[in-house]
C-alpha cells in the first residue's frame, strides 16, 4: 500500500503540473487573441482576463488526456532516473503491481475530469459568454443555463432555447406601458429570423387591463428584431461546451423534432469516452518509461515524446470525429474508436513488458 500511494502521489503531482503548464500556455494565447476586442464598449483588459480564466476549465478538460500522458511520463520518468523503479523491481514488485498503482491514480484523476467536464466547465463558459456579450454589446443581460433575459426599449425578452440556424424556442415578450406597468405578455412556441424581423409561431397574447386579462392566439406574428443575433452566442453553446446530461437531453429533443443532432450526439459520446481515453493515455506512459534505460534521455526527451503522442492523438481524434459526421458514421463509433485504439495500444505495450 505504501508503494501504491507513493506512485499514485507522483502521478497526481506530475499530471497537475502538466495541467498547470497547459493552462498557462492556453491562457496566454487566448488572452492575446482577446486583446483585439479590448476597448469595444465596456470590454476592457479586466473583462478579457475574466473571460479567459472562465474558459480555462473547458480548455483543461479538452487537453486532460494529453496532460495525463505527459504527467505519467514525467512522474514515472523521475522515479526511473533516480533508480527508484529499479529498486522496486528488485524488491519483487511486479510490473502489474506498478501498473495497478498507476491505475489507482488514474481513477482519482477520472473523478477530476468528470467534475471538470460535467459541472465546472459548462457553468464557467456560460458565465463567460454572458459577461463578454454584455460588455461588448453594452446591454444588460441576465443569463442562466436555461435561458436569456434581455431588455429592448420598454420590452423585456426571454429566450428559452436557441436551436441551429437561429431558431428560437419558448420566447416570451413582456411589454410595459409609459408608467412601467405590465400591459401585455406574448408567448411564442418558436421563432426564427427573416431578415431584420422575427417570425413568431404559435403566439399567445395576454393583454392586461385594470380589471381583466384578454387572451388571443395567432398562428404567426411578425416582430422587429429585439435581440441582436450576436447575442445568441450566449445561449447557443457549442456542443463541446455542454455537459453530458445537457447533451443527452438536447440531442433527444432535436431527434424528436426531426432536426440534425449528429454533432450533439458526437459531443455526448466524446464526453462519455474521455475518462476512458485519459486512463488509456496514462497507461501508455508505463511501458514508455519501463522499456527505456533508467538513465537514458531525460525530462526533455520524455516531454517531447508526451507532446508528440498527445498532439498525434488530438489530431487523430478530431479527424475521426469529423470524418464520422461527414460520412454519416454512427456517433458512438466515431467517438469511441480513438479511445478504444488508445486502450488497445496501452494494453499491448504493457503485455509485452512481461
Amino acid at each position: 500500500m505504501i508503494v501504491d500511494r507513493y506512485i499514485a502521489r507522483a502521478i497526481l503531482g506530475g499530471t497537475f503540473m502538466s495541467l498547470f503548464v497547459f493552462g498557462a500556455l492556453f491562457a496566454f494565447i487566448s488572452f492575446v487573441a482577446e486583446l483585439q476586442n479590448v476597448g469595444m464598449n465596456n470590454y476592457g483588459v479586466l473583462q478579457a482576463m475574466m473571460y479567459v480564466l472562465l474558459n480555462l476549465p473547458q480548455l483543461l478538460y479538452q487537453v486532460f488526456p494529453s496532460a495525463m500522458l505527459l504527467g505519467g511520463l514525467l512522474s514515472l520518468g523521475a522515479l526511473a532516473s533516480t533508480s527508484e523503479l529499479i529498486v522496486m523491481r528488485a524488491a519483487g514488485i511486479s510490473i502489474m503491481r506498478i501498473t495497478s498503482a498507476v491505475l489507482k491514480a488514474g481513477v482519482l484523476l477520472i473523478v477530476v475530469v468528470v467534475v471538470l467536464g460535467e459541472f465546472v466547465a459548462p457553468e464557467a463558459i456560460s458565465i463567460a459568454k454572458a459577461m463578454r456579450a454584455e460588455a461588448l454589446e453594452g446591454r444588460v443581460l441576465t443569463r442562466d443555463r436555461k435561458g436569456l433575459w434581455s431588455k429592448y426599449g420598454d420590452n423585456f425578452v426571454y429566450i428559452g432555447m436557441v436551436l441551429p440556424d437561429v431558431q428560437l424556442r419558448d420566447v416570451v415578450i413582456y411589454e410595459l406601458d409609459d408608467e412601467q406597468r405590465l400591459k401585455k405578455i406574448s408567448f411564442a412556441e418558436q421563432a426564427h429570423y427573416e431578415g431584420e424581423l422575427w417570425r413568431l409561431k404559435g403566439v399567445t397574447n395576454s393583454i392586461i387591463d385594470k380589471d381583466k386579462v384578454t387572451s388571443t392566439f395567432n398562428d404567426t406574428e411578425t416582430w422587429p428584431a429585439m435581440v441582436s443575433t450576436d447575442l445568441f452566442n450566449v445561449l447557443n453553446l457549442e456542443p463541446e461546451d455542454m455537459s453530458a446530461s445537457e447533451l443527452w437531453q438536447y440531442s433527444r429533443y432535436l431527434d424528436e423534432h426531426e432536426l440534425d443532432a449528429d454533432s450533439f450526439w458526437l459531443a455526448f459520446w466524446v464526453k462519455i469516452f474521455t475518462p476512458l481515453t485519459s486512463v488509456g493515455m496514462l497507461m501508455i506512459a508505463v511501458p514508455l518509461v519501463l522499456t527505456s534505460s533508467s538513465r537514458s534521455g531525460g525530462a526533455g526527451q520524455r516531454i517531447m515524446i508526451g507532446v508528440l503522442i498527445g498532439v498525434a492523438f488530438y489530431v487523430l481524434n478530431r479527424v475521426v470525429n469529423q470524418m464520422g459526421i461527414i460520412y454519416g458514421v454512427t456517433p458512438i463509433l466515431s467517438a469511441g474508436l480513438p479511445s478504444i485504439l488508445v486502450i488497445l495500444v496501452s494494453m499491448t505495450m504493457i503485455r509485452r513488458l512481461r
